[in-house]
């Protein structure tokens, strides 16, 4: 049966939301439990834990969509689950033997166990986490991945806020994760009693994962590097501005960021699925019209309240947000255009898996990395944290343009779509912030966010009448998703 991709990243972008509402809405409370200090500590499992998790699987979970043969996507599963128990219990033997042997400054004594143990307990459940969405895309699963991130969400908040009665705060926050990432795992895990009989009894051997080893060889070639460019680019960014200004500035920073960047994750939690079942099976021009179209449209809806939020973000965290997490509204405001530029297009880095670009993918990604990282290296030494994150988010914003211009030069898309796309673009920013300055002149915060609302309207409604928009929203709700794998 087909549906459109329209209702498909609806039902999972409805639920992705309603969970990052509750992360959002739950701000308050943590401000006011959680101290900056060691809400940034957290930062730092969590980036460990991205790491690790590209180590433990090597990429090849990101390959279990693309065979046809369930056979082939279950020897794929099987082996990212040997590597990650492998990997989770190295992790928690070098635990043991530090604790063991007081090999740990003493500095660290008090929190090696939690993080440690954590992480290894993360790293076995998130693995299989991923395997399981693998198997989502391919059965087109995709209400299921949606209830998953919203139950995620509900309980991360639960569990972390509990905990905290009963426990540390960073423990509270380490072992919150932990139970929230377990209960998503258990939901996603109800796809197998939908499985079909053929792929249910499906006999793995070494000698078959060694076979899928060599086959998808570009996942861990290429996508390991490119993701851990990624991801040790943000933990390093953390790191500078930590040895500069100390754990509360890096807490504050990972609070902008969790905010600042979650439609972010909304957005790619959304449409990355969707996108990539039909970048595995589509034509290059078919893809490239349907990703052009996608990203206009995202841009053209987010464009206005990024904006709003990146003009208001010190009178919204006065509001919100508690007198120690106070200073963390410019933050917000020097990585909301990055966040604009990646929310729109954070989801094509699928495209470069589906066309065999990987190594394209790497090259950029580490490219960016060693600039970025460098760049602010040197200005740690003259200027202080804000400004060391606003040249990052300026930079960036350069990356996710040049990255939305190779994905469509590497991957043969029509370029005639980029031009448009770039237009569109150029014209909504300008009126939004052109308008959106006029409004931030209005007297209270409470007549301001009706008037953004409005603004929102008129430019959403001004491209549809004049900007063509009416044939891109044609064209994403013509396009359809086939249910059930191919196999």
């Amino acid at each position: 049966m087909a549906f459109s991709v329209v209702s498909r990243v609806a039902g999972l972008g409805a639920l992705t939301a309603a969970g990052q509402l509750l992360i959002i809405g739950s701000l308050p409370a943590y401000s006011k439990i959680f101290d900056p200090g060691m809400y940034g500590e957290y930062v730092i499992f969590v980036g460990a834990y991205t790491v690790i998790s590209v180590l433990a699987g090597v990429r090849y979970d990101s390959a279990i969509v693309l065979p046809r043969s369930d056979a082939l996507a279950a020897t794929l599963s099987a082996l990212v689950m040997l590597i990650a128990i492998a990997v989770s219990a190295l992790i928690a033997a070098a635990v043991l033997l530090a604790w063991t042997f007081d090999w740990a400054p003493d500095r660290w004594l008090r929190i090696e166990r939690d993080f440690g143990y954590g992480l290894a307990a993360a790293t076995a459940i998130g693995a299989l986490q991923r395997c399981l969405i693998g198997w989502c895309v391919r059965s087109s699963r995709f209400l299921l991945m949606g209830f998953g991130q919203f139950l995620f969400c509900l309980v991360t908040v639960i569990a972390q806020l509990s905990f905290a009665r009963l426990m540390g705060q960073l423990p509270a926050l380490i072992w919150g994760f932990v139970c929230a990432l377990g209960f998503q795992t258990a939901c996603l895990a109800t796809l197998t009693l939908h499985l079909k009989r053929p792929a249910a009894g499906i006999r793995i051997s070494l000698r078959a994962m060694g076979v899928v080893a060599r086959k998808y060889r570009r996942f861990p070639t290429y996508m390991v590097g490119y993701a851990l460019a990624s991801s040790m680019r943000d933990r390093l960014v953390q790191v500078v501005l930590g040895i500069g200004a100390g754990a509360a500035v890096v807490g504050r920073f990972g609070l902008a960021y969790r905010v600042v960047f979650a439609p972010n994750s909304h957005v790619y939690s959304a449409v990355s699925p969707v996108f990539f079942r039909i970048a595995s099976r589509g034509t290059r021009q078919a893809v490239g019209r349907f990703a052009a179209g996608l990203v206009e449209a995202t841009f053209v809806v987010l464009v206005v309240p990024y904006v709003a939020f990146a003009i208001e973000a010190p009178a919204l965290t006065e509001a919100v947000l508690s007198e120690k997490w106070r200073g963390t509204g410019p933050y917000l405001q020097a990585l909301s255009g990055a966040a604009l530029l990646l929310s729109a297009t954070c989801w094509l880095d699928r495209a470069f898996d589906s066309f065999r670009r990987q190594n394209v993918a790497f090259l950029l990604e580490a490219s960016f990395t060693l600039i970025s990282i460098s760049l602010i290296a040197c200005l740690s030494r003259f200027v202080n944290a804000v400004a060391v994150v606003w040249a990052f988010g300026g930079l960036a914003i350069l990356y996710y343009w040049v990255y939305f211009l190779v994905t469509f030069v590497a991957c043969g898309f029509p370029l005639a779509d980029f031009r448009r796309v770039c237009l569109t673009g150029l014209v909504a920013i300008a009126g939004a912030l052109i308008f959106g300055a006029s409004i931030h002149q209005l007297p209270v915060l409470e007549l301001r966010l009706p008037a953004y609302a409005l603004l929102m309207v008129i430019v959403i409604l001004s491209w549809i009448r004049f900007g063509g928009g009416t044939d891109i929203i044609k064209l994403l709700m013509q396009s359809r998703v086939r249910d059930g794998a191919d196999g």
